[in-house]
């Protein structure tokens, strides 16, 4: 074999294996790139989850509040009814104590 057969065989070789390692690290990256969007599917999907638990509770305890509220609504109308003088005087002093602490900051 002369030197230009050899350089050629040589360049053949050289040739075939980046073509070689083309073609695997084009594997690899499809690979990866599939892992990636996977992972990403994956996330997103327990993102979802987590909101829509989120959602479900904070409608719970919207619902929660709502009756805590009109319970306590209930409870200070019918102690005012059943004693409007006592409310009366138990707002006027909370008055007075707000009117004192906001005397107090200024």
């Amino acid at each position: 074999m002369n030197v230009t057969s050899q350089v050629t065989h040589r360049m053949q070789e050289a040739q075939d294996a980046f073509a070689k390692a083309s073609a695997n690290a084009a594997a690899k990256a499809a690979s990866l790139a599939e892992d990636v969007s996977a992972k990403v599917e994956e996330t997103v999907d327990k993102a979802d989850a987590a909101l829509t638990t989120v959602a479900q509770q904070s409608r719970e305890i919207t619902e929660k509040a709502k009756a805590t509220t009109e319970g306590l609504k209930t409870t200070v109308e019918d102690a005012v009814r059943e004693q409007p003088l006592t409310a009366l005087l138990l707002a006027v002093a909370g008055g007075f104590v707000v009117g004192a602490m906001w005397k107090s900051r200024g």
